[in-house]
């Protein structure tokens, strides 16, 4: 099933077979959003295709080391190569790239500003919550809010760590929102490329 025809049932969530993160940016542009923000946007490769979709990209990111998205994560030295990295991959495309936190960033953009958010930063729970409730301010009515990494990883994980599957359902039940969707891994477990290996998630506004 396409997004597009999936968003014409209810689910809490309803899982979108078939699809792979790779089919979102042309959701994206098939529901009319043209400018949006990604948060978290590591080498830039997901930006890159957002921009290749034909939208306008705001890549926020602040480089910075952090702890619980593995080792390299936490070293100032290689956060400050994955930012040249990504300056490079989306330097040919219309993408405002911000290295602030999102937290920092949010101040940027007046409220309903944005037709979409795609949230893939900071992972743990306080993090994740506050991105999710502060960016979806940031989107308009009939917009997009979105993000990858729907799933909880074990209570002593301490490496990688991963809240953002019950943070995405509190949200939805604290506010009411009837339907969200989750897509990705379109091949068993063990064979799906790294990026559709955990599921994204959306709702529309």
């Amino acid at each position: 099933m396409k997004l597009i025809e999936a968003i014409q049932q209810k689910g809490c969530p309803l899982e979108v077979t078939g699809c792979s993160r790779n089919d979102f940016p042309e959701f994206l542009v098939q529901v009319g959003c043209k400018v949006g923000a990604e948060i978290g946007v590591y080498k830039g490769y997901y930006s890159e295709k957002l921009c290749k979709a034909g939208l306008k990209v705001y890549g926020i990111d602040p480089w910075m080391e952090f702890t619980g998205q593995g080792r390299t994560q936490a070293r100032q030295d290689r956060q400050d190569f994955l930012y040249k990295h990504a300056c490079g991959v989306l330097s040919p495309y219309d993408c405002t790239i911000i290295r602030k936190t999102s937290t920092e960033a949010m101040g940027d953009f007046a409220d309903e500003s944005l037709d979409f958010v795609y949230i893939d930063g900071d992972h743990e729970f306080s993090h994740i919550a506050e991105d999710i409730a502060g960016w979806d301010r940031k989107v308009r009515k009939g917009g997009v809010v979105s993000g990858h990494d729907y799933y909880c990883t074990d209570r002593g994980a301490r490496n990688l760590v991963c809240h953002v599957g019950p943070v995405v359902d509190a949200y939805v039940k604290a506010t009411g929102i009837e339907s969200f969707y989750v897509f990705g891994r379109t091949k068993p477990l063990e064979e799906e490329d790294k990026d559709d290996r955990y599921l994204s998630w959306f709702w529309i506004k």
